[in-house]
C-alpha cells in the first residue's frame, strides 16, 4: 500500500509541476502577469506552510532525497495543487453521476 501511495504522490507532484509550468509560461507569453503571480503565490504560500510545519510527505513514504529540503518543497507543490486536483476529480465524478442519472 505504501508503494501505491508513493506512486500517487509522485504522479500528482509531476502533474502539478507540469501544469504550473505550462500555465505560468502561457500567462507570461500572453502578458497576464496577475495570473502568473497568482500561480507563483499559491506555490510559495504552500511551500512556506510546509516548511513551517516541517511537512514532508515523501519522508513519510520512506523517500529520502539527497537534499532533505527537496521533500518539503515537493510536498508544498503537491499541497498547492492538491485542492485543484480534488476539485477537478469531484467535478468529473459528479458530471459522470449526473450523466448516468440523466440516461436513466
Amino acid at each position: 500500500m505504501q508503494g501505491l501511495c508513493l506512486v500517487l504522490a509522485l504522479a500528482v507532484t509531476v502533474e502539478a509541476l507540469v501544469e504550473y509550468a505550462k500555465a505560468i509560461a502561457k500567462a507570461v507569453r500572453d502578458g497576464e502577469k496577475k495570473t502568473a503571480v497568482t500561480y507563483l503565490a499559491a506555490i510559495g504560500v504552500s511551500v512556506l506552510l510546509c516548511f513551517s510545519a516541517n511537512a514532508n510527505l515523501y519522508e513519510l513514504l520512506g523517500v529520502h532525497f539527497t537534499w532533505p529540503w527537496l521533500g518539503i518543497v515537493l510536498t508544498g507543490v503537491f499541497a498547492s495543487r492538491g485542492a485543484n486536483f480534488v476539485s477537478d476529480l469531484y467535478s468529473k465524478l459528479k458530471g459522470s453521476q449526473e450523466a448516468k442519472e440523466n440516461a436513466s
